[in-house]
């Protein structure tokens, strides 16, 4: 059974969501499972998460695997074992070899080959174990009006188009990724981003704001997925 969250956001339309890659994700605590006794972490920047989710669970032992050998090294006040390069080529020799619980946020949309690493991080997930994945939705309204009604596809620093992006999903994209390596999606949340239909008149604020999104919110309920500006996902191995 799936089940659908949604999280409101105080963003305007000039807006997009800044770099989480060394930030705290507490927005993934309605997807944990109970039982968190070992954790793996793809991309972990510089532990933020982890030291959050250590606070909360009961968490023996913390890996990860970490790209940037600065944010490694800050990282490991965080983890018990920290593993520097690319999870395609890391031996991620680590003391356990499967895990209660693997983190995935904002990972494999800067991938070459999103599926292999997600077939390699299913090996390493328990039977019944849990995995949590977050990606960009491409066909959010920031992407899709430019390129339907201008023909534009910009890249930028941040957001759904970032530079050091190589791989794009879409809702149906991603699950049908994460379902064919053989996990059962169990709850997706979704991240939400609405226009401030009140800047054209010169209200700006972060109040004004968030009035937009609680209309819109109502109203704007089809397409969805054109204000849907982020999946979280949870899937477990049978």
């Amino acid at each position: 059974m799936e089940f659908y969250v949604q999280r409101a956001q105080d963003i305007e339309q000039e807006i997009v969501l800044p770099r989480t890659y060394s930030k705290t994700r507490f927005g993934i605590a309605p997807l944990l499972p109970a039982n968190v006794e070992s954790v793996l972490e793809i991309g972990c920047g510089t532990g933020g998460t982890m030291s959050w989710l250590r606070s909360i669970r009961s968490v023996a032992y913390a890996a990860a695997v970490e790209i940037s050998s600065a944010d490694g090294a800050m990282a490991m006040n965080s983890f018990d074992d920290v593993e520097i390069g690319d999870i395609a080529s890391v031996p991620m020799n680590f003391r356990t070899a499967h895990f209660d619980l693997i983190l995935a946020l904002d990972v494999l949309e800067h991938l070459t080959n999103a599926e292999k690493t997600l077939a390699i991080l299913y090996d390493r997930l328990k039977p019944g174990g849990t995995i949590i994945i977050s990606l960009p939705n491409v066909a959010h309204y920031h992407v899709a009006c430019p390129l339907m009604f201008k023909g534009e596809w910009e890249y930028a620093d941040e957001g759904p188009l970032d530079r050091t992006h190589l791989r794009f999903f879409t809702e149906s994209t991603a699950r049908r990724m994460i379902e064919q390596c053989g996990l059962t999606l169990r709850q997706v949340q979704y991240t939400c981003i609405y226009p401030n239909v009140f800047a054209m008149f010169g209200l700006r604020s972060r109040q004004w704001r968030w009035y937009s999104h609680r209309l819109l919110q109502h109203i704007l309920i089809w397409p969805a997925r054109l204000f849907r500006y982020q999946f979280v996902f949870a899937a477990t191995r049978p």
